[in-house]
């Protein structure tokens, strides 16, 4: 009887490990497709195909509704402000903790498509998922993109589903070549260029973006190659920043031991020094835009002037000098150099600046001083006078009550309205809500709120300066306001917005972006929304602070050019008013505005 037994235990465990198998196999799905030449519909062999893992959008603030504490950094982007971390000031239990994250699943391997130009992805879990096709020449592309920069939509997989038929088609890539001369005719060596493309900050603020850098050869000759198709500004010369180029030499150290390293005047095609006068590069699918100029060197130049002390009207008996600088992309630094200076009467002197436009910074035991420039010629006679900074006291509650477990749940913060990059020191909030930034300079800001990760969605009810509304309009520190405080009401009582992005004729559209946009106070940046629709056009956007708003769709749409006034007036009437209040969730459907032809 036992042998009997253990034969049945040999024949069938097998083939119940065969079954579970086979079930397993039947769960996975794969994707199959073509990648094709746009214009021509010819097959491309050889193109790189990514699959990874992904969620659906959420609706997640695309605008300045996400401060992080920093200071700035080497590439220069502008750092917010006067952040107040979490914490249990008081003994009080910290906030739970989140579970901790499942494990990372492997990542899905590349394919190449074949001599057809087809593709198969196999073995894949139900989920959703982006889809990446690449290749050298053309411009990398995302499943459902519409523009370049922009976000595809997502493809969601069910058990065992085999999605066949997607197609991708690539759009070549164009060039950028050219020769730089100098106003002697000779070829202008190891400048610096870039190819700029004008767009908008998550904060904003209209900058232009990097579409590729290089720098001339010893004939003066350049070339940038695998460019978007698109329009573009063409710049070349040194930018503000340490002489010798400062952060737009992005070329390299010198590639010959007898570089002089030559300073040229920051120039754009055809050869003019404002970017309102500037001609436009059209770069277009496989071809080569020629684009020549001159640049003229340029010399550095030297700033002198006269530090007092406010108070005493004194020299200080040291200091501490540094230029801030922003760069056409958006970027930017500060650097310090060796300033001569005199004690006795207060005389400073910085050597070898680059022109453009800087702040000044001149500091000293507790006391600053901070003088926008723009360095053209030699700068004589500069008078600075230092000022002490300001503490800004302030309380917070929720709906108007005191929540202790709540409030240490998020965190208030100031951010400079005028994107001036500075740090205030803070302090903990206390038991009753109080809290205190420290060290701030005189100058206008933004009054906002970060929740703690893992804890529920708060916004800014109301926020009050001195009784003066600190949440519609800046808040304003000077010496009149030394004894002002700053009460901010929050509330966990945001809106949420579910919708359809449909067309013409109300068929759904997948992977275009809704973007909500105050009807008021468009200066606002925290209360814009943005998130792509789904494979059925459906969105949700979350954490919405009650008011009125206009909701649009854009079929094609670059990254937050939804900041551009100019483009929202074109198409204001195609907007639709939404009101949302307290905790409400509105269904709200939207008409796409078609793509320019």
């Amino acid at each position: 009887m036992k042998l009997r037994l253990l034969a049945l235990i040999v024949v069938f465990v097998p083939q119940f490990a065969v079954a579970t198998v086979q079930q397993a196999e039947a769960l996975k799905g794969r994707i199959e497709g073509a990648v094709l030449r746009a214009g021509t519909n010819e097959p491309i062999t050889g193109i790189r195909v990514t699959l990874t893992r992904g969620s659906q959008p959420t609706g997640a603030a695309l605008g300045g509704g996400t401060i992080i504490s920093m200071t700035t950094s080497a590439l220069g982007v502008p750092a917010p402000l006067a952040t107040i971390p979490p914490t249990a000031a008081r003994g009080a239990a910290t906030a739970p903790q989140p579970p901790p994250s499942p494990p990372t699943p492997p990542a899905i391997p590349t394919v190449i498509t074949d001599r057809e130009g087809k593709f198969v992805i196999p073995d894949l879990e139900a989920g959703s998922y982006r889809l990446t096709v690449s290749g050298s020449g053309y411009v990398r592309q995302e499943y459902g993109q519409r523009v370049f920069p922009g976000q595809g939509t997502m493809l969601t997989l069910t058990a065992g589903q085999v999605m066949k038929d997607i197609v991708m088609k690539l759009t070549l890539t164009g060039n950028v070549s050219g020769r730089l001369r100098d106003m002697s005719g000779e070829p202008a060596v190891g400048v610096p260029i870039q190819l700029l493309k004008a767009s908008y900050s998550p904060q904003g603020q209209k900058i232009f973006q990097s579409a590729g850098s290089t720098r001339t050869n010893d004939r003066g000759e350049y070339r940038l190659y695998w460019v978007t198709p698109g329009r573009y500004i063409l710049a070349a010369g040194s930018t503000p920043g340490p002489s010798g180029g400062g952060l737009f030499a992005a070329g390299g150290p010198p590639v010959s031991p007898n570089d002089p390293n030559d300073n040229y005047v920051f120039s754009y095609f055809p050869g003019v020094t404002d970017i309102v006068a500037a001609n436009s590069i059209d770069v277009t699918p496989g071809n080569e835009a020629a684009a020549d100029f001159l640049v003229a060197r340029q010399q550095s130049y030297q700033i002198r002037g006269r530090v007092v002390d406010a108070t005493t009207n004194q020299p200080p008996v040291s200091i501490n000098v540094s230029l801030s600088f922003s760069t056409i992309t958006g970027g930017g630094g500060t650097f310090t150099m060796n300033t001569p200076y005199t004690p006795a009467t207060g005389v400073f002197e910085i050597r070898d600046v680059v022109p453009g436009s800087y702040t000044l910074q001149v500091g000293s035991q507790g006391t600053v001083a901070r003088v926008p420039l723009n360095v053209t010629n030699n700068i004589d006679g500069l008078a600075v006078v230092l000022n002490g900074t300001f503490s800004v006291a302030g309380r917070i509650t929720i709906d108007g009550k005191l929540d202790p477990t709540g409030v240490e749940r998020v965190r208030p913060q100031l951010r400079a309205a005028n994107g001036v990059t500075q740090s205030p020191g803070t302090t903990a909030i206390a038991a009753d809500g109080t809290f205190r930034f420290d060290n701030v300079a005189a100058g206008e800001y933004r009054v906002g709120i970060a929740p703690a990760q893992g804890v529920p969605d708060y916004y800014v009810k109301d926020a009050r300066f001195d009784r003066d509304d600190a949440l519609n309009l800046p808040l304003v520190v000077s010496d009149s306001t030394q004894r002002a405080s700053l009460e901010i009401v929050i509330s966990p009582n945001v809106g949420q917005i579910d919708g359809v992005v449909s067309d013409e004729k109300l068929q759904p559209m997948p992977g275009v972006q809704a973007v909500l946009i105050p009807d008021k106070y468009r200066d606002r940046t925290e209360l814009y929304k943005a998130t792509a629709t789904d494979q059925a056009g459906n969105f949700t956007m979350r954490a919405i602070a009650p008011g009125d708003y206009k909701l649009f769709a854009w079929e094609a749409l670059e990254s937050f050019a939804y900041f551009d006034a100019d483009l929202i007036k074109q198409v204001e009437a195609q907007g639709k008013l939404v009101h949302v209040s307290e905790s409400s969730k509105p269904q709200v459907d939207v008409r796409v505005i078609p793509a320019a032809k």
